[in-house]
């Protein structure tokens, strides 16, 4: 990956060790996969060696045209305790990482209420402080911004 969110690139592995399940969908090469995990430990596995290593590919579930990745979850209480969502401040991430990855989109949805958003913004940090200076004086009216890879 040339990108990777979460502290040390490890994000999605992190919430499946503190969820009580976790379901994963992804969709690339034109095939739909999916796996889940129950308190980390995946189900319905298939073992396979390749070149001497065991390993477990996604069920292949269908053919799709689309790319992207789901990832559901419900962090475990017996961890937490007491887990209590707050939608605003999911969104208010899920926007700044919609910015900072040019070209993702992301939808936000909350199973209780039914609300849902999509975030899906383009110009990654130039765009990002164009949007939070809205409604701000700017100091400096022309945002530098380089692209570039390592």
């Amino acid at each position: 990956y040339k990108v990777s969110g979460g502290l040390h690139g490890v994000g999605v592995s992190c919430v499946n060790a503190l969820s009580s399940w976790l379901r994963l969908t992804v969709r690339r090469n034109g095939k739909k996969r999916f796996m889940e995990f129950h308190r980390g430990v995946a189900q319905d596995r298939v073992l396979e060696m390749v070149d001497g290593v065991e390993v477990s590919p996604m069920l292949v579930t269908g053919d799709t045209e689309n790319r992207g990745t789901e990832v559901h979850f419900m962090a475990d209480p017996t961890i937490f305790g007491t887990v209590e969502y707050h939608y605003d401040i999911l969104a208010k991430r899920m926007r700044e990482l919609s910015f900072l990855n040019n070209g993702v989109r992301i939808r936000l949805t909350d199973l209780r209420s039914g609300k849902e958003d999509d975030f899906a913004f383009a110009g990654g940090v130039k765009g990002f402080v164009e949007y939070i200076n809205k409604t701000k004086t700017n100091l400096h009216p022309t945002i530098f911004h380089a692209i570039g890879e390592k």
